[in-house]
């Protein structure tokens, strides 16, 4: 069989994922995670399958993905770039103060240095 056609058990993509087998039908239940069920129990998914979850559940982007932001308060979606997304700091800044800087950020405050 070649890579394309290569099927899986549940059982072969809980030990590859490190999750237990019931997870993995879990997910094939859902439609979370592509398959084919072959019989009443009996489960078999595509290897193609498996990268497109990996890809679609992974939380690492790549270099030059753009992220877009979506602004509830003004109506405007904007898509930057995940590098610029840097945060200014006011000088003298402890690390105790970022948070409630970024609170008040968060909620539309003045952020002026406690």
């Amino acid at each position: 069989m070649t890579m394309d056609t290569q099927f899986l058990t549940p059982k072969e993509v809980a030990e590859i994922l490190g999750v237990h087998q019931k997870t993995v039908h879990h997910w094939l239940r859902t439609g979370k995670l592509a398959g084919t069920k072959i019989s009443y129990r009996a489960w078999r998914i595509p290897r193609s399958a498996l990268e497109t979850f990996l890809v679609q559940n992974s939380n690492i982007q790549p270099k030059n993905a753009k992220q877009v932001i979506n602004r509830e308060d003004t109506g405007i979606t904007e898509s930057i770039r995940q590098e610029d997304t840097v945060v200014p700091m006011a000088p003298n800044t402890t690390p105790g103060s970022k948070m409630k800087l970024y609170i008040r950020d968060i909620m539309g405050e003045d952020n002026r240095a406690p």
